[in-house]
Order: C-alpha cells, then structure tokens, then sequence
C-alpha cells in the first residue's frame, strides 16, 4: 500500500480539490535581506529530491527535528490540536550515512506525516528544511542547489504549491509514532528548549 502526502489542498468543506502538487522550484529573498530556494515537489519523487539536496551538504550535520503535533497524545484527548509550542529535538556532529540510513527506515514518518519540520545543517551554513507541508527549503540560494533540482528534472517556475493554498488538510498516521520513536533513538536525539524562529 502506497502511502499519501503530508498534505493535501481541499475545498472549504474539506473534500479534496483538482489541486496537483508541482515539481518546481523558485528562488526569493527573506525580509532579512537571506536567500533560500523553495521546492515543490510530488510525493513520489519527494524522498528522492530530499535526499539529493542534503547530498549538497557538507557533513558532519546538525539535525533539529520539531515536532509540532504529538499525534499520540491529541489522538487520547490530552491536548488540543492548536496553540501548544512545537517540541524541539536535535543532534549534533552526524554522520552523513547515519543520517540517511535513518530517512530509508523511518520514511513513512519522514516523507508522509505531517507532525514534524526536519531542518539539516551542514558544516559551512548551508541549511535543507522540510517543513510539514512537506515543502522542501534550501539555503542559500546557491548554484550547486540549483544545478541538483534542474538535474532531477525540477524545473524554476513561480507555481502555487500546497503551502498557499487557501485550505490545505494535514495527514497524521498511526503507523507513524513507532518510526518517530526510532527516529529519535536511531540518531540519539536530545530536547531543547523550543526556540522561535
């Protein structure tokens, strides 16, 4: 069984929309005067355009893994859904293929549920961020990233993508939390205190 995406553009009633996920990307400029490429990309290919980009980096990684809903405990009534800070978790000094062994067995989690932001840093500042729409964000805007996505078949296009759409459904899985749990022991993830921004 083929699992879905993160996150899927609907109607104001909640049924799916003709809305189809673009493989594209576009670059722009942070208010802060940062740069930083913004990826679409549908959610078969998006295990595959992820991994290439944080091929860009440079290791060893710094990983923040932010949970922004625990599915386990909203599913048992103990918290709303809404309004609680994000639970952040992070590792420091990982190895690349540590990193990328954990993305193939905990990929349902990664790459379907929405639950989570997963930010990789690489030693000389170069940021991949995927966020819960599972929209893919790199920084800086750099030509190595650029010659990756155009590589793949990405191509720059100013495309609406899921996260501005004007409704948009997230998908939490139960066969989720056990890949979360790994997630967390497999790169001996610690919590920290949540930080805006």
């Amino acid at each position: 069984m083929s699992l879905g995406p993160k996150a899927t553009s609907v109607k104001v009633d909640g049924t799916p929309d003709d809305f189809q996920i673009p493989l594209a990307y576009h670059g722009e400029a942070e208010p802060g005067g940062a740069t930083r490429l913004v990826v679409s990309v549908p959610t078969e290919r998006l295990a595959e355009v992820h991994r290439a980009l944080l091929g860009n980096l440079k290791g060893p990684f710094g990983l923040l893994y932010r949970q922004k809903i625990d599915r386990r405990a909203v599913a048992q009534g103990k918290t709303p859904t809404q309004g609680l800070p994000p639970t952040d978790r992070v590792a420091l000094e990982l190895e690349p293929e540590r990193l990328f062994a954990a993305l193939n067995d905990h990929a349902p989690l990664i790459y379907h549920d929405a639950r989570h932001e997963f930010w990789v840093r690489g030693d000389q500042g170069a940021q991949v961020i995927m966020d819960d729409d599972a929209i893919v964000y790199c920084y800086p805007d750099d030509p190595s990233f650029r010659d990756i996505l155009e590589g793949l078949g990405v191509g720059e296009r100013p495309e609406q993508n899921v996260s501005n759409r004007d409704y948009v459904k997230h998908w939490f899985l139960a066969e989720a939390d056990g890949h979360e749990d790994g997630l967390i022991a497999d790169l001996g993830l610690q919590a920290v205190p949540h930080r805006t921004g």
